[in-house]
């Protein structure tokens, strides 16, 4: 029997003209499917597109994403540079954004540290969203400096700059905390914050603008003083766990708290279970920070949050990532709003 012509090569290596001529398609349409930028027009339709990715998993056809950011700058991948990997908030976004690159043959790379300067510097990247620009020393002047070298594609979150060559999403949650503690405060003599250790930051703990708003809040109503009212516990998941069971188990047991980030609000729900007090009768809690639902085990925590997060801030970087050519930055401004769940017993006329 005839052998087709369009056939992959019985050994060595597969190339993309290979993948081209066996979807019968040229090298320009295979390279254009395969690179990361499914989305352009120049990939053709939706049956081509299914023809070249179909032909490349037949030949086995594994690209050279080396060679390819070399010959088109891009390198066919996202950054989500969130510094850890504690969060579900970071967690969420992470699968958000997988789901979506994945439509536009595109990876999805975390970084979990604070480094991400000094490797997007060296990476060819098509997006990359940097979420501590505010946070770390110099951080947008590093911003800058990576839009000045590679990197078209970046986002950055931050409530201190503008968008420039970059994207910019600024997300405050100051008027949150200080409505958090209004709230909790309207039935309850002492609210406290639970914030993690964050020695390892320039700033510290009560450097952070999140404690910082805190502290403002109990200050604006006379109380404290307001430092005392700060709860430092280990970071991360288990850490926090641990050490909300000790303090709920302790002579100075909170009544209402505000927890730092959504991932201790869940730590806190879970060490409650524990120990069998009840909320909200017994302990009021809020987070700041979107709660992930898959996150929660007994009911849904309530918390201050953006509405569709995950979903939008997915759909800016994933726009970066395909369409950078001469497009100026943009600023995406994300209102907080209060999500009430099982953690709070609200009533008609809370702040």
């Amino acid at each position: 029997m005839p052998r087709d012509s369009r056939a992959s090569p019985a050994r060595g290596t597969v190339t993309l003209a290979d993948v081209a001529r066996t979807a019968g398609v040229s090298l320009a349409t295979a390279s254009f499917v395969l690179s990361g930028r499914g989305g352009s027009r120049s990939a053709g339709s939706e049956t081509t597109k299914v023809k070249v990715r179909a032909a490349a998993a037949e030949l086995g056809y594994v690209p050279n994403r080396h060679a390819q950011a070399m010959r088109t700058g891009r390198g066919g991948g996202i950054v989500l540079a969130l510094g850890t990997l504690d969060d579900p908030w970071g967690v969420q976004l992470t699968t958000q954004v997988r789901d979506d690159a994945l439509e536009h043959d595109l990876s999805t790379l975390v970084l979990a540290d604070e480094r991400w300067f000094e490797y997007l510097l060296g990476a060819s990247t098509d997006a990359a969203l940097v979420t501590s620009v505010d946070f770390v020393e110099n951080g947008p002047d590093l911003v800058r400096r990576l839009a000045a070298s590679t990197h078209s594609g970046l986002v950055a979150f931050s409530a201190q700059m503008e968008p420039e060559d970059f994207d910019v999403v600024s997300s405050t949650p100051f008027r949150a905390i200080r409505q958090a503690y209004q709230r909790l405060r309207s039935r309850h003599e002492r609210v406290q914050l639970l914030a993690p250790n964050l020695e390892r930051r320039s700033e510290g703990t009560f450097g952070h603008s999140r404690t910082r708003a805190f502290l403002d809040a109990a200050e604006e109503l006379g109380d404290g003083p307001a430092a005392q009212l700060v709860h430092v516990v280990p970071e991360g998941s288990h850490d926090t766990y641990l050490a909300a069971v000790e303090w709920l188990s302790g002579p100075q047991r909170p009544e209402a708290v505000i927890c730092f980030t959504g991932y201790q609000a869940v730590a806190l729900q879970l060490a409650a279970e524990r120990i069998g007090i009840r909320v909200p009768e017994d302990l009021e809690f809020i987070a700041i920070g979107d709660v992930p639902a898959k996150t929660e085990f007994f009911g849904p925590i309530s918390y201050y949050g953006v509405d569709d997060v995950f979903v939008r801030l997915s759909s800016i970087i994933i726009a970066r990532a395909i369409d950078r050519e001469d497009r100026p930055g943009e600023l995406h401004t994300f209102d907080w709003e209060f999500f009430p769940g099982t953690t709070t017993r609200d009533h008609e006329g809370a702040p």
